[in-house]
């Protein structure tokens, strides 16, 4: 990681406690990350968001269901450059639709968060050092 640039700050929200959890011990052992919490449902997204602000939510598609309309809108104006990435046990073409009509910056199947994790902390880190510049 550069001097200079902060760990990436991720809050997980997924039904499945045992997967929270799994997603939260592989970020605290990977280089550039920090798990900031878990949420299990849409009531506690906003609140936590506020209060722990990450700098990317990986949201399950089930969980991402039970948002309110508009509910990433607003947490992207309270917490500008906030990414949010969709993630399922299924991948394909519809899940990268469901992702954009969610209003998701991308998507990612659960079984392989592992590597792609290097990919969201090369993109994440480079807009955190471009926004502390700024």
């Amino acid at each position: 990681m550069q001097a200079g640039v902060s760990r990436v700050r991720v809050l997980v929200m997924d039904q499945d406690e045992d997967l929270r959890h799994w997603l939260g011990r592989l970020l605290d052992r990977t280089e550039g990350f920090e798990n900031v919490g878990y949420c299990a449902d849409s009531s506690e997204l906003a609140a936590m968001s506020q209060r722990l602000e990450p700098h990317l939510i990986l949201l399950d598609t089930h969980s991402a269901a039970q948002l309110a309309p508009g509910t990433l809108g607003r947490l992207r104006k309270s917490l500008p450059g906030l990414y949010v990435v969709l993630m399922d046990l299924e991948e394909g073409p519809a899940y990268d639709r469901l992702a954009k009509r969610a209003g998701a910056d991308g998507f990612l199947c659960k079984a392989r968060v592992p590597e792609a994790l290097e990919r969201l902390r090369s993109l994440l880190q480079d807009r955190l050092k471009h926004s502390e510049v700024a």
